[in-house]
């Protein structure tokens, strides 16, 4: 694996959907099947998605080798605000997969959703991914990767 992605279902905090009604969201838009790897639900239970030696479809452009996690949550209440609003189990939850995840691919990069070359415009994954993914890898006694602004250009992301 070349990249884990994190991203956000952009919902609310009162929808606590699963992986099921976003499979169906997705197969409605004419995909084979959920874009996601995994989506972890609002209490921090992790349903499965798309298997992981399968391409998944989450960031348009830079899905081979690329695993996606969706967070269930994103947006205020009501509006179509990108908002921190994940629970604790959910970060919990979170902070379990990608030390799994990353013992399993150690050379991949933690992303989120609007950090890949044309996605910037997104609130994706609507929580400061960068912050969560230095405080993760310093725990780890890691350094975080540092990308250039033209990282696409010295990172083969088809790889």
């Amino acid at each position: 694996m070349r990249f884990i992605t994190i991203h956000a279902s952009a919902t609310y905090p009162s929808m606590d959907i699963d992986a099921a009604e976003i499979r169906d969201w997705h197969l409605s838009r004419g995909w084979r099947d959920i874009g996601y790897h995994e989506v972890i639900r609002r209490d921090g239970t992790v349903e499965l998605g798309r298997p992981a030696d399968q391409t998944g479809a989450h960031v348009g452009g830079h899905n081979t080798g690329n695993y996606g996690i969706c967070l269930v949550g994103g947006l205020k209440q009501g509006t179509k605000i990108p908002e921190d609003n994940f629970t604790p189990a959910q970060y919990a939850k979170l902070r379990n997969r990608m030390l799994a995840h990353h013992t399993r691919w150690p050379e991949a990069i933690i992303m989120g959703h609007n950090g890949f070359p044309g996605h910037e415009a997104r609130g994706c994954p609507c929580f400061d991914w960068r912050a969560w993914r230095d405080e993760f890898l310093a725990e780890l006694r890691e350094e975080p990767i540092q990308l250039p602004s033209h990282w696409l250009d010295e990172v083969d992301v088809d790889r």
